[in-house]
């Protein structure tokens, strides 16, 4: 889960489009298909803005750039450091090969054209997918690059990743990347006044709300679990409290359970997917969830038939842009806390930018390009611009809209999405158990033996990130 953003789509919510891009199969085997890949691959120029300030760098030629999340040439804010960055370096041309979809599709055609010995030089690239990247030695060792340096250095580490096991940095993320996204419950403060209750704290307050939602025809908590492909968020809301509250740091567990020292039917994961399925058990989750999908899960919240619903930072201006038909107030709120945990733990998720590991011309203008990117000035910029978080906490102060505000707070306690550090088999796999457990189709014990089966199998056929 731009960052969601009408009209703007990157990350999660790209899940919304990507259903509707053409598959790799289509793409290898022409017509129609081959022609609509080549047309999202064809070159994005800029016309060229008038220079701020020329300079006399002797960088020449194109400059290719996968992009992820649509064409940055389509918003002002992107649009015009990229011609900025070509007025101050005459010589440079932008080829910008935006890509359709944010997701498997994207991944698979980023791939491809990777494959086909085309040079690219920069990839923007969805931050869940790096380790994946990583492990396939698709992508460059940023930290091992010492032109890099000072890029790094201006962005907190907290928002970089590597690969398996790795503590070099593969990606990193910048305003120009469309910045960072953050979860927290959003909540229609009109209907919790209506039904005299406060905002919840922890998910037995959620219980509690049940009786007096119901009186008014409505639900505490509502998700669209019919798209499989945001139902990773309920497992990073729950799971890193349950396993933070005995003394373990929740990435530190996540990484055992790839390496398989941690079973995924451990008493921890049966305990977060136990936590979830409760939602359904106990009437907080809105009824028909399991199959609701994102557009529909936001219509029920402004219809007023459930109070709140847990999402990321991409929601907001989708669902200001709403119609609700009964009294409206939106809120955002931390987390719920599990039973005997002391903070909540909200994911933070982003696009980097990264460098492939063929190199196939000289680096020096994505080089020049990255550390122009990251300055502080220009980050501020694009931040006010696109008025989507930064990594670079001096940024957020352009963040205008007052509920957007209201996340600020979450990011001191916030961490890496742990459905980052699994495979993505695992992730689909997850994706699937809690989908079934929100219909009641399947239990706890059960779902959690089915991931590890998954996990089994990627060992057995070396493709586990730790075989």
């Amino acid at each position: 889960m731009d960052r969601r953003y009408a009209p703007r789509a990157t990350n999660r919510e790209q899940l919304l489009s990507r259903r509707d891009v053409l598959k790799l199969a289509a793409v290898l085997a022409g017509g129609a298909g081959a022609s609509a890949f080549l047309a999202a691959c064809a070159p994005r120029r800029g016309s060229g803005s008038p220079p701020p300030t020329a300079s006399a760098g002797a960088l020449t030629g194109p400059l290719t750039l996968i992009a992820a999340g649509g064409d940055p040439f389509a918003e002002p804010p992107l649009r015009k450091v990229f011609e900025d960055f070509a007025a101050l370096h005459p010589g440079i041309e932008w080829d910008v090969r935006a890509l359709p979809g944010g997701g498997p599709e994207w991944d698979r055609l980023a791939r491809a054209l990777l494959a086909s010995g085309d040079p690219v030089d920069l990839v923007m690239i969805n931050g869940q997918q790096v380790r994946a990247w990583a492990r396939d030695g698709l992508l460059a060792d940023l930290s091992g690059d010492p032109n890099l340096d000072a890029v790094l250095a201006r962005v907190p580490e907290r928002f970089q990743i590597g690969g398996p096991g790795e503590t070099v940095r593969r990606a990193v993320p910048l305003a120009t990347a469309r910045g960072l996204q953050i979860t927290g419950l959003y909540y229609n403060a009109a209907l919790l006044e209506e039904a005299g209750i406060a905002v919840p704290t922890a998910i037995e307050d959620l219980g509690a709300m049940v009786e007096p939602l119901a009186a008014l025809g409505a639900s505490p908590l509502v998700h669209c679990a019919g798209d499989a492909f945001f139902n990773q968020i309920l497992i990073t809301w729950i799971l890193p409290m349950i396993v933070e509250r005995s003394g373990e740091d929740p990435l530190e567990f996540a990484e055992r359970c790839v390496k398989g020292e941690i079973r995924y039917d451990s008493a921890e994961w049966i305990e977060a997917l136990t936590t979830i399925s409760g939602l359904r058990e106990t009437g907080v989750m809105l009824e028909g969830s399991g199959a609701l999908d994102y557009i529909g899960m936001q219509q029920v919240l402004l219809q007023g038939k459930a109070a709140a619903t847990f999402q990321g930072s991409w929601m907001l201006p989708q669902i200001q842009a709403g119609a609700p038909s009964r009294p409206f107030e939106l809120h955002v709120a931390p987390p719920p806390l599990v039973e005997g945990a002391e903070r909540p733990r909200p994911i933070l998720a982003w696009g980097g930018f990264a460098l492939p590991t063929t190199v196939v011309r000289s680096r020096d203008a994505a080089y020049a390009f990255l550390e122009y990117a990251s300055r502080p000035e220009i980050d501020r910029e694009v931040t006010a611009g696109l008025q989507a978080y930064s990594p670079i906490a001096e940024s957020n102060d352009t963040i205008a809209d007052p509920i957007a505000r209201e996340f600020l707070p979450f990011f001191e306690d916030a961490i890496t999405p742990l459905d980052w550090l699994w495979e993505p088999e695992i992730t689909a796999e997850l994706d699937s158990q809690v989908q079934a457990l929100l219909k009641g189709a399947t239990e706890p014990t059960a779902a959690s033996r089915s991931v590890q089966a998954v996990a089994e199998v990627l060992r057995s056929t070396g493709r586990s990130y730790y075989p």
